[in-house]
């Protein structure tokens, strides 16, 4: 017994729904997970890199889902719509990165959301009438791999931390009366890649000498301190391991040594 049109609408216009602001959740879902795992001393090319991995990354299993849940009721109709939704998902999600100013290094990345959009949702509501009632399954399946996904991704991540400081030296009537270790305060340390092209995350020591950089991916790196008084730059290899495994082992940069005048030595 087939039902009547007017039901058969409706639930076409229900399905659809579901479709758009489902696909809008996962715009809005992905974006903010993948915000998460950038850290705060991430410099703007930095950032704009890991953003561009997320639209190429998580976008087209977010119009693959909108396209299955649009064709799932509606067979005859679902792949012409689904292109639709997936053309406005692409521009909701373009909005959103051109609202946070994460477009600086991708101009054209409209050009790859828009047909990426209409291709990977008409994908899915083609795909949903061989899956029949499994589709909600497969959608399931597609959420859960991205929560799994993600929290490789937040294990890939670990931190860097250490410690500034300077040897300086008291001399009296040219004689070393003192020497002392000393943390050094607004010190700019910055994480650059391996092969040292290019500077990936920044920050200035605290107060007491020391910096962290945080939500960096598992790698080799170059620590760069520049030592603001000689202005002198030193390097040194940093590894950042994952936390679970142990972590990064702390990193201390010592700057030149510095002599200060004690005055007389007898008055």
């Amino acid at each position: 017994m087939t039902r009547p049109p007017a039901q058969q609408d409706s639930g076409a216009v229900i399905v659809l729904l579901i479709a758009v602001m489902g696909g809008i959740g996962g715009v809005l879902g992905t974006l903010m997970a993948t915000m998460a795992l950038i850290g705060p001393q991430a410099t703007e090319a930095e950032r704009l890199s890991r953003v561009a991995s997320y639209v190429v990354w998580t976008q087209p299993f977010v119009y693959i889902i909108s396209g299955l849940l649009a064709g799932a009721r509606d067979s005859r109709w679902g792949p012409v719509r689904a292109p639709v939704i997936g053309i406005f998902l692409a521009a909701v999600c373009w909005m959103l990165l051109r609202q946070r100013d994460l477009l600086a290094s991708e101009p054209n990345i409209l050009a790859y959301l828009l047909p990426a959009g209409a291709l990977f949702s008409l994908f899915g509501a083609m795909a949903a009438p061989l899956l029949r009632d499994r589709v909600g399954s497969v959608v399931t399946g597609i959420v859960v791999l991205g929560i799994v996904a993600y929290i490789l991704a937040y294990l890939n991540l670990g931190a860097i931390s250490g410690q500034v400081t300077r040897e300086m030296i008291s001399r009296a009537q040219d004689m070393t009366m003192r020497m002392d270790t000393v943390p050094v305060p607004g010190v700019p340390v910055a994480l650059r890649d391996s092969d040292d092209l290019q500077t990936l995350y920044t920050t200035q020591t605290r107060d007491n000498g020391r910096y962290m950089f945080t939500k960096v991916p598992i790698g080799e790196y170059l620590l760069r301190v520049q030592d603001p008084v000689t202005a002198s730059v030193i390097s040194d290899q940093a590894r950042v391991d994952r936390a679970i495994t142990g972590g990064t082992p702390w990193q201390t940069i010592a700057l030149p040594s510095m002599t200060r005048d004690s005055g007389a030595l007898f008055e």
